[in-house]
């Protein structure tokens, strides 16, 4: 997806999910002092997210920007991992609230993550918490047919 589209989040929003109690920030308490990102679709009915601590999550992807890797490793990485290094697209500071992702990348992308060898963050809560819950949402996303989104 080369371009950058946005959507507004309605009043009409169910959480399915809320993982941002796995990271609480121990000065404030706050999950990921308050970077909570949203992964929704939308139904007829209305939009479904799943809420997440943004600063963990971007642990994860931030593994290949530190790791220092090949220009051609690093174009095969999925789209959403090389926005995420790059700052554009979705992690675009000055694009909106709510972006539409490719649910296919997005899957790549958690694929990734679990089979990477990152260990400078324990994968235990990304195999055991994010992994399946965000798997289900894109899956269900994919088998309806619908568009993904990522908050931020």
């Amino acid at each position: 997806m080369s371009e950058t589209h946005q959507h507004q989040i309605t009043g009409n929003l169910f959480i399915t999910e809320d993982l941002t109690y796995l990271c609480l920030c121990p000065c404030c308490g706050a999950p990921d002092c308050g970077e909570e990102y949203m992964l929704l679709t939308e139904s007829e009915e209305r939009q479904e997210a799943v809420l997440f601590g943004g600063g963990t999550f971007r642990g994860y992807l931030n593994y290949w920007f530190y790791e220092g890797i090949s220009p051609e490793e690093y174009s095969r990485l999925p789209e959403f991992v090389r926005r995420n290094n790059e700052c554009v697209g979705w992690q675009d500071i000055s694009a909106q609230q709510c972006t539409e992702i490719d649910a296919d990348d997005f899957m790549l992308t958690l694929e990734s993550i679990k089979n990477g060898s990152c260990k400078e963050y324990p994968n235990e809560d990304f195999e055991n918490y994010y992994y399946p819950v965000f798997k289900k949402l894109v899956k269900e996303v994919m088998r309806k047919g619908q568009k993904l989104y990522i908050s931020i």
